[in-house]
């Protein structure tokens, strides 16, 4: 599966849902002042087609990269996010602005049918393939959330989030303002998904070595001014 043939396959997204009408509106607010208070430096925005399907794969150091990868980005992000968030008003907050529950330690074939429905729907799917929070080394892959990119016939970019390991709540609530940087790469070439367990294996660890090497490759290394998408 190769990131640079799937243009002619994007679909082309219908009339805005509710989701999304509710999440641009709070994006007009939200997003600036986040990416004021962490000081954001967004790098790679243009490699985000403005529209049709397409899976954003981060690095995952803290709990706030969701949040600031969607203000990284103009299109509305849909994320999976673990079950025991969707409790009372907040499971109604994560539902409206297109956040889907995934049930942790086993095939949640409902989530999986929601990624699907995402990207058919011409969405920007967001997904951690790592599968946990840690170092954001892209060390490791979570196969089942690799099995996810492999299987989509859509662009996968490679994002790496830097910084967000540093952010820390003080007052109760309120975060530890820190600089926040985030790069997004162009689409990486991937092999399709395999039928067997050997082949998925392999496919998987092909996935986490560009994953890697695009981390490794950016890290350290901003873009230059003119490559910056530093604003909506």
């Amino acid at each position: 599966m190769s990131g640079g043939n799937h243009q002619s396959q994007l679909e082309q997204p219908g009339p805005q849902s509710q989701s999304d009408r509710v999440y641009r509106a709070a994006s007009l607010v939200i997003k600036p002042l986040l990416r004021a208070w962490f000081r954001m430096r967004v790098e790679g925005a243009g490699h985000l087609p403005a529209s049709g399907p397409v899976i954003l794969a981060a690095n995952h150091r803290s709990n706030m990269d969701p949040v600031l990868l969607a203000c990284a980005v103009k299109r509305p992000v849909a994320f999976m996010a673990k079950a025991e968030l969707f409790v009372g008003p907040l499971a109604w907050i994560l539902r409206v602005i297109g956040q889907f529950p995934v049930q942790r330690g086993g095939i949640d074939r409902e989530a999986l049918r929601q990624t699907s429905a995402v990207l058919a729907g011409g969405g920007v799917l967001g997904l951690f393939p790592e599968g946990t929070r840690g170092s954001g080394s892209f060390a490791t892959v979570h196969t089942g959330l690799a099995y996810i990119v492999l299987r989509q016939r859509c662009p996968v970019l490679p994002v790496a989030i830097f910084g967000t390991e540093r952010v820390r709540r003080r007052l109760g609530w309120l975060p530890l303002s820190s600089p926040v940087r985030i790069v997004i790469g162009p689409p990486v070439d991937l092999p399709g998904a395999a039928a067997d367990r050997s082949g998925r294996r392999a496919a998987t660890e092909m996935l986490r070595q560009r994953l890697e090497a695009f981390l490794a490759g950016v890290a350290g290394t901003p873009a230059a001014p003119d490559d910056r998408q530093d604003d909506e």
